[in-house]
């Protein structure tokens, strides 16, 4: 049973100095990037690893980065974060439809009628990440066992998964608490920062990411390339730097971030190692269209990805609770796609019964161990829409006009006539629904940016358009609840309004 949504400790409980159970994270490690992949080959140590021996050689260190991704790509070895994160913000925004009879935290979801006790999203989980992150940061900078350009790679990718949870924390909580340093004292204690300064130091979290990190992907050795793509490089910095400027365009109000999300998002797309793929090869290992993707650990995972292993119905969607193949593609989202759209016939398949018609994502096209698919975390797809969005608002409507056909094209559909900047803007975020749905959150995140929360999911205080529950008129289901326990943890964190 996946047990993401049911964290019982606060954000720092259990994050020890750094001692990672090294032993056992080097043991999954070796086996997760062992045999063909060859990623990572360190022999597991027989004692357990603290602070200062964890920095004192290469190959400890590089398992204390690895490990983070272990965790990403499989939560309790019974899910991952972006099946996670698709199923909950899908089944909040409306983009899924929710076959749980229960009134445990999915069902909550699904009404956006969230508690603060149910501790909903991945903040446990974020600031755990980002406690390891900042550990590695503060090691490698303290211990002077690693040779330098392996220290650099470690930090920079420290310095991206620091940016990346944050960047989540603050679209799905407001402002969080900014986590800096590994210091447990101080940040058992921190309040929250304005989300537009969390957003402003995940950029230059990411800045800082790509002056360190490789061009190329790098295998376990950390200087070798590699073409498995499962280790964040330059690329994959600058592609989330520009979403993260396209959101600071539109949360604080300054034109100026949409210039740069423009730029970034331009260094992405011209780089040659990145091109758009067929829409039945995205989601493959290593696809071209692929800047990071995440790999499920081996041999003994049950499926290529957890979004493959629950999204896809061998039978009627589940009832039962458990957060897993309970799931429909919703009328909202069948709706919104046009006649020929190619995502439809091969992003959507469908479950008959010989009396209902299940309709589900499709993208990972896996529920087994197949060794076919990883998990996509940022793709070149999404970064024309993100340059097409950000020159729409600089005023540059052709080449916005070009962007968003180029992923028109591809799904078999003519170019836009939108021509107008509000038309185009209203375009391109019809185009991130049908092209980027269960997609880490994207749906939701988009209809909050953009203020279109409202129009979607029904008029304030009257019952939500199309899945039951109250839409409030105060804007408070914007905002997940900072989970109760670190609300009495922190004496300085205070909780969002309406919960």
């Amino acid at each position: 049973m996946k047990t993401y949504y049911s964290h019982k400790t606060n954000r720092y409980r259990g994050l020890l100095p750094f001692a990672f159970c090294l032993p056992a994270a080097i043991g999954i490690l070796f086996t997760f990037f062992a045999g063909c992949k060859k990623f990572v080959e360190i022999p597991p140590p027989t004692t357990q690893l603290v602070n200062t021996t964890v920095f004192n050689n290469d190959g400890t260190a590089t398992a204390a980065m690895m490990n983070i991704y272990v965790g990403m790509s499989s939560v309790q070895g019974i899910s991952s974060e972006s099946y996670n994160m698709a199923e909950s913000m899908g089944t909040y925004a409306d983009e899924l439809t929710l076959y749980d009879n229960s009134t445990d935290v999915y069902n909550q979801l699904y009404i956006n009628a969230l508690q603060a006790t149910s501790a909903p999203g991945p903040w446990v989980n974020a600031y755990n990440y980002i406690y390891q992150a900042n550990a590695i940061i503060s090691g490698l900078q303290t211990v002077g066992g690693t040779s330098p350009a392996i220290r650099q790679q470690l930090t920079g990718e420290s310095y991206f998964i620091r940016a990346f949870w944050h960047f989540y924390l603050a679209n799905i909580y407001g402002d969080v608490p900014l986590v800096l340093t590994p210091n447990y004292t101080t940040n058992a204690t921190l309040p929250r920062t304005a989300r537009v300064t969390v957003l402003q130091q995940v950029a230059a979290d990411l800045q800082t990411a790509n002056r360190m990190l490789n061009s190329n992907y790098v295998d376990g050795s950390d200087t070798t390339a590699t073409t498995e793509r499962v280790r964040p490089n330059k690329a994959a910095a600058l592609a989330l730097l520009a979403r993260t400027y396209l959101y600071l365009g539109d949360y604080s109000k300054n034109a100026a971030y949409y210039t740069r999300a423009d730029s970034a998002a331009t260094a992405v797309i011209s780089n040659s190692n990145y091109s758009l793929s067929a829409l039945n090869g995205v989601f493959l290992e290593n696809s071209t269209e692929a800047i990071w993707q995440l790999q499920t650990p081996q041999p003994n995972a049950p499926a290529d990805t957890y979004d493959g292993l629950y999204f896809i119905l061998l039978g009627a969607a589940s009832a039962g609770g458990s957060g897993q193949n309970q799931t429909t593609i919703s009328p909202q989202l069948m709706a919104a796609f046009e006649p020929n759209d190619q995502r439809n016939t091969t992003w959507i398949s469908s479950f008959s019964d010989g009396i209902n018609i299940y309709y589900f994502p499709f993208k990972y096209q896996q529920n087994t161990n197949a060794g076919l698919e990883y998990t996509m975390v940022l793709r070149l797809g999404e970064q024309y829409l993100v340059r097409a969005e950000a020159r729409a608002h600089e005023g540059n409507i052709t080449g916005a006009q070009q962007d968003l056909n180029v992923i028109r094209s591809r799904a078999g559909l003519a170019g836009t006539t939108a021509a107008a900047q509000s038309a185009l803007l209203t375009a391109i975020l019809h185009e991130r629904q049908v092209e980027l749905f269960t997609e880490w959150g994207a749906r939701w995140f988009d209809l909050c940016r953009t203020g279109n929360a409202n129009a979607v999911m029904g008029a304030p205080g009257n019952v939500c358009k199309f899945k039951g529950g109250v839409w409030s008129g105060t804007g408070y289901q914007l905002l997940f609840p900072i989970p109760r326990t670190d609300i009495q943890a922190d004496p300085n964190l205070k909780q969002n309004p309406g919960y």
